[in-house]
C-alpha cells in the first residue's frame, strides 16, 4: 500500500496522545508515523489496511500497530456514522532506562511484535476495550498507569493474531509520497474501471517499465499486486455488508473474469468469496 507520513502534534499537558472520533466516516489515507497506536472501534463497518494485511472491521475491532507501519480504515459509507477512540505513544516517552528494567521486557516485546499489527482476540480485547474507554476520561498520571496496564495485559495474556507479514523498513521521503499518492487515488478513483498500468505511470511522471521498477522498490510489491489488493478489500466489504451475488461483486470490483477474480480472492484472504461471506457476514 502507499503511505503517507503523519506527524502527530504534541500536547504540553500529556506525553501521550489520546482521542474520541466520531465522524461520518473513518478518513482513508494510508499514513504511518512513529508512535504505536492503539485502537479501538466503537461504531462503523469498513475494511482495515495494515501493512499486507486486508480484513473487514465491525464494532469491538482492537488493533495495535508499531512504529512506521502504514495502515488505514476504510468505511462503508452508507452505514452510519463511525466512532473509535485511540491512543498515540512513542516509545521514548519512558525513556531508555525504563525498557531496561526486567518489569518491561515483556511489554517492549509486544510493542515490538506489534510491527507486524496485531489483533487482539478473546477476554482481552473486551477487558482493553474497557479500559480504553476509561484511559480517555482519565487525566494525570492515571493515564500512565492505565497505558502500561493496556500494554501489561496485551503481552502477558498472549489473545492476539498478527495482521501483517513481518514490515520492512518504511524508507519514503517526501517527493516518493506525493508521487505514489496521486497513483493511489487514481486507482481508488477508478476501481470499477479498466486501469491502466500506462497512464498510472503518466501520473508517476514516469515510463512504465521505470515506474514498475519504482513501484516495486517503494511498495515492496508490483503495481498489480497492490491493484488485486485495493480491488480484493472492496470485495470483501461487499460480501460482508451486500447482499450481491458473487459474480455482481465480481464485476463491481473491477473484475472482468470470475475465475481469476475467485483465485485472486483465495490468494489475498485464504477464502473463497462464498467462504468468506459465510464466516464473516452477520
Amino acid at each position: 500500500m502507499l503511505p503517507n507520513f503523519e506527524k502527530v502534534e504534541a500536547n504540553i499537558n500529556h506525553s501521550f496522545h489520546i482521542n474520541h472520533m466520531k465522524v461520518d466516516y473513518f478518513p482513508s489515507m494510508r499514513h504511518f508515523h512513529p508512535e504505536v497506536e492503539i485502537l479501538l472501534v466503537i461504531e462503523g463497518t469498513g475494511t482495515r489496511f495494515v501493512g499486507d494485511s486486508v480484513e473487514t472491521f465491525a464494532p469491538g475491532d482492537l488493533v495495535m500497530i508499531g512504529p512506521n507501519v502504514s495502515h488505514e480504515w476504510c468505511s462503508d459509507k452508507d452505514k452510519g456514522s463511525s466512532e473509535a477512540i485511540y491512543i498515540l505513544f512513542n516509545t521514548e516517552i519512558m525513556g531508555n532506562d525504563f525498557w531496561n528494567l526486567p518489569e518491561s521486557k515483556i511489554i517492549l516485546k509486544i510493542i515490538q511484535q506489534s510491527e507486524r499489527g496485531i489483533k487482539l482476540t478473546g477476554n482481552t480485547r473486551d477487558e482493553v476495550a474497557s479500559l480504553m474507554k476509561s484511559i480517555y476520561t482519565s487525566f494525570g498520571f492515571t493515564r500512565i498507569i492505565l497505558l502500561m496496564t493496556i500494554l501489561e495485559m496485551i503481552a502477558f495474556n498472549g489473545e492476539y493474531q498478527y495482521l501483517a507479514s513481518p514490515v520492512t523498513q518504511n524508507t519514503l521521503n517526501d517527493r516518493d509520497t506525493e508521487r505514489l499518492n496521486k497513483v493511489y487515488k487514481y486507482v481508488l478513483d477508478n476501481i470499477q474501471n479498466d486501469i491502466n498500468l500506462n497512464k498510472a505511470a503518466f501520473i508517476a511522471n514516469l515510463s512504465t517499465p521505470a515506474f514498475c521498477r519504482y513501484f516495486k522498490k517503494r511498495a515492496n510489491k508490483t503495481f498489480i499486486e497492490f491493484l488485486n489488493e485495493i480491488r480484493i478489500g472492496q470485495a470483501c466489504r461487499l460480501l460482508v455488508n451486500e447482499n450481491n451475488s458473487i459474480e455482481e461483486i465480481c464485476y463491481t470490483s473491477g473484475y472482468n473474469n470470475i475465475s481469476y477474480f475467485i483465485r485472486q480472492f483465495k490468494k489475498i484472504t485464504g477464502f473463497t468469496p462464498l467462504g468468506y461471506r459465510k464466516k464473516f457476514a452477520g
